[in-house]
């Protein structure tokens, strides 16, 4: 199940992956799911936000 953001004139699509994800690692994903969308938005554009399961890594970082 995905959840749908309603657009406002202008926005930027990776502005609205940001927001939702914190990250821009799903935004292939999302636009795999809204193929017809512009990078600019315009007002009223539905975008789909597919449910991701996020996983945090829990390999150590060694210096």
């Amino acid at each position: 199940m995905s959840e749908i953001y309603i657009a406002k004139n202008n926005e930027r699509l990776d502005s609205v992956v940001y927001k939702h994800y914190g990250t821009l690692l799903y935004f292939d994903q999302v636009l795999k799911t809204n193929p017809n969308l512009e990078a600019i938005l315009k007002t009223g554009d539905k975008v789909f936000l597919p449910k991701i399961e996020i996983k945090e890594s829990k390999e150590e970082v060694l210096w």
